[in-house]
């Protein structure tokens, strides 16, 4: 089976510092598939008991599907102070904050119960430098450099230079000799919070979101089809506006403009031809001059409109990737 990994990834902008607090693009955080590489090997940690590995998990599950909990270096130490508000429940933060992928890893062994004293040490949380002095100190276990996929547990923490993952779907439950018929997985938040973060882009598509959903899927999957198909004001939208799938779009019209507000009045600034793709396009969508659009965020860091269709659907101009 194929393992997923929850990590925090870059900014709304692609970038990672500077961006705004909480989750902007839906894929600040994420959950994906686990990918390794012989030249820059993961360095795997577990706790040393299958409870608080699956703590671990569904720490980072609750990240991921919190919306509050973005991505920036500077400010990476922003989502200890607000899971510590909240008693270090990842799903109970409710004010904007920021993370790194080393800082979110750390904060959700902490909120398992491992030693806040040891990963927050010198009042940084670890990076990938002290990684593994931190997680070792904490009560976690150094099992190996380089494991095979099948080796990975629930919980497990993975370090290699550069970057920090969270293992939440993998073959058996952390400490287990096991191999069980389905993976087990960690997913936390209600239907209409998961579904939100669906939408958002955070749990990828096909078979990574139904991986990272686990058995909540059916349900996910059939709310977020009721958000998306229902009217402006449809419950669980977070702003009564129609919204999309977050993530990369094609264009599939033979020109599409770029403007610098959601009307036909707003200037065009640029423009796209038929098979190019754009990035980061945002879930929120406005409907006006009879066309639905989406925005996103250019290099320049100016906030950029794109008509995702007539706002009737008889014509569409841009798919999802």
């Amino acid at each position: 089976m194929t393992v997923y990994i929850s990590q925090a990834s870059c900014d709304e902008r692609g970038k990672y510092v500077g961006g705004q607090a909480g989750n902007q693009s839906g894929t600040e955080l994420n959950t994906r598939t686990y990918y390794s590489s012989s030249a820059n090997p993961w360095v795997t940690y577990r706790a040393k008991d299958a409870a608080t590995a699956s703590k671990i998990a569904n720490s980072a599950a609750q990240a991921v599907a919190n919306m509050h909990i973005g991505y920036d270096q500077y400010e990476r130490n922003t989502v200890r102070t607000q899971a510590m508000a909240v008693s270090w429940v990842m799903s109970a933060i409710k004010k904007d904050c920021e993370c790194d992928c080393t800082s979110l890893a750390a904060t959700c062994c902490i909120c398992a119960g491992l030693s806040d004293a040891a990963l927050f040490k010198g009042g940084n949380l670890m990076y990938t430098g002290d990684a593994a002095t931190k997680l070792v100190n904490a009560g976690m276990q150094r099992v190996g450099s380089g494991l095979a996929e099948s080796a990975l547990r629930l919980g497990d923490v993975l370090v290699r230079d550069g970057h920090c993952v969270v293992v939440t779907s993998a073959p058996a439950q952390s400490g287990s000799t096991a191999t069980p018929s389905k993976p087990t997985t960690a997913v936390s938040g209600s239907i209409d919070e998961l579904a939100q973060a669906v939408i958002a882009g955070r749990f990828g598509n096909g078979d990574s979101r139904r991986a990272a959903l686990g058995d909540k899927y059916e349900a996910v999957q059939k709310r977020v089809n009721e958000m998306l198909t229902g009217t402006a004001n449809a419950p669980g939208t977070s702003t009564g506006t129609p919204r999309i799938i977050a993530g990369t779009y094609k264009v599939i019209a033979s020109s599409l403009n770029v403007r610098s507000a959601p009307s036909l009045s707003g200037s065009v600034v640029a423009s796209y031809g038929y098979g190019d793709k754009i990035n980061s396009i945002a879930a929120d969508v406005v409907e006006k001059d009879g066309y639905t659009w989406a925005h996103y965020t250019a290099y320049s860091g100016a906030t950029r409109y794109v008509a995702v269709g007539t706002s009737n659907g008889s014509e569409k101009y841009l798919a999802k990737c």
